[in-house]
Parts: C-alpha cells; sequence; structure tokens
C-alpha cells in the first residue's frame, strides 16, 4: 500500500512540474516566436541603416594614396600600428603609437588638423544619405546603450523619418555606427529573444540557461507522463456483460 502511494504522489508531483514548467517556459516561448517573426520581416542591411549612411572605402593600392610607408615616418614617437581610413570622405592614415593617434592625409602627406564640430558636420555629410537636416550634434564622453562601444564618440542625429543617429570617432571622423528607429525596435526584439537584458549581445546569460533548463524538464516530464499514461498505467478491466 505504501509503495503504490509513493507512486502515485510521484506521478502527481510530476504531474506538477510538467505544468508549472510548461506555464512558464510558454511566456518565454511566445516573446520567442514573436519577436522571431518580427526579425523575420526585415533585411539585416535595413535594419543596420546601410542605405542612410555609407562611408568612404579606399584601398593601399589606389594611386591616389602615398604609400604608407611614407606616412608612417611622419609619427613622432614609438609607432605601433597604422591604418588607411576615411576622414570627411578623404582618405586619411590613422597611425597609432605611444603619442596617441596622429592622423596623416593620404594624398599629400600633411597632418590634420585636430578633429572639431566642423570636420564632424563635413563627415557627416559625406556619409549620410537620408533627406533629413542634423537636429543635434554632440560629443559623447558617456555612450548610449544602442552604440556598443567605448566613448568619446561623436553622436549626430537627424529629423528624418527613421531618426537616423549617425556614430562618428572621435578621433578620425570614421563613421562607426548607424542607428535608426528600426533597429531600436529590432535591438529590443533581439534582447527578448536572447534573453540578455543588460549588454543584448550575451548568449550565456542566466536567464537563457534557466528558460533551457525548464524546456529540458518540461520535455522530459512531459514524455514521461506519457509514457506513464500509455504504457504503464494499468488499464481498468472490463467486465463481461452476462
Amino acid at each position: 500500500m505504501l509503495k503504490a502511494m509513493t507512486k502515485r504522489d510521484f506521478w502527481k508531483y510530476l504531474t506538477r512540474v510538467h505544468k508549472w514548467a510548461g506555464l512558464v517556459l510558454g511566456v518565454q516561448i511566445i516573446l520567442w516566436f514573436a519577436s522571431g517573426l518580427f526579425m523575420s520581416f526585415f533585411p539585416i542591411n535595413e535594419v543596420r541603416g546601410s542605405h542612410l549612411a555609407e562611408k568612404a572605402t579606399w584601398s593601399l593600392s589606389d594611386v591616389s594614396v602615398i604609400p604608407i610607408e611614407i606616412a608612417m615616418t611622419a609619427y613622432d614617437g614609438n609607432l605601433t600600428g597604422a591604418s588607411l581610413t576615411s576622414i570627411a570622405g578623404e582618405p586619411a592614415y590613422a597611425l597609432i603609437g605611444d603619442e596617441g593617434t596622429q592622423l596623416i592625409n593620404a594624398r599629400t602627406g600633411a597632418a590634420w588638423e585636430p578633429i572639431g564640430e566642423d570636420t564632424i558636420r563635413v563627415a557627416a555629410a559625406a556619409y549620410y544619405k537620408g533627406e533629413g537636416d542634423i537636429v543635434s550634434l554632440e560629443r559623447l564622453t558617456e555612450t548610449p546603450k544602442e552604440y556598443r562601444r567605448p566613448p568619446p564618440v561623436w553622436q549626430i542625429q537627424y529629423d528624418d523619418g527613421p531618426m537616423t543617429r549617425l556614430y562618428l570617432d572621435a578621433e578620425t571622423a570614421e563613421l562607426r555606427a548607424v542607428r535608426t528607429k528600426l533597429w531600436r525596435v529590432y535591438d529590443f526584439m533581439w534582447m527578448l529573444h536572447i534573453m540578455d537584458y543588460d549588454t543584448r549581445d550575451n548568449f550565456n546569460s542566466w536567464w537563457l540557461k534557466l528558460a533551457s533548463f525548464l524546456a529540458l524538464l518540461f520535455a522530459i516530464s512531459g514524455m514521461a507522463l506519457v509514457a506513464h499514461r500509455t504504457l504503464l498505467r494499468p488499464r481498468p478491466i472490463r467486465r463481461k456483460s452476462t
């Protein structure tokens, strides 16, 4: 009798675990499906705002730029790295070393003036392909969560329909990120999808692990209950009519 009661209690407890796991997991499953459905409607290039801003690209083999070896000799300190970038649509070498970043005009070899608001406006005009006007231009020392990179950075906001924001490097005026209203909604849906409510790029969050554990528990308990009810539970004996 005690053994039968123990089995009955076990299956009753497992049923409750299955129901609660299903209830909690069901909410997240709805969020997974809803966020996944939303994200599937928009091409990633549209989300990234590629049609609203484009930075100029240059090649070291371009005949219009001086050899990088010549540009490197202009650095005042110990050089640790160099790259070809773009400032206001013009090619420039960014020389990096113990004296910080030094910018050299890749056409003439002359040093660039320090990056200021005027240069940022010219650079933004070269990058921006939309139809809005600048409503805000600010050098940020604390960046918003949507930027995802360390400061400082220049933020340029436009009054266009997509609510475009450009983020330009504070040292080189290079285009670092394009953010739009669609990107922000997409980012929110992405947060719900991967369950990272802080940085929104962590696939190993405890929330996701918990949901995965509940999903596993829900599946195992469901299979056990189905097996018990269809194979293990005694079927009632039908009496033959006389």
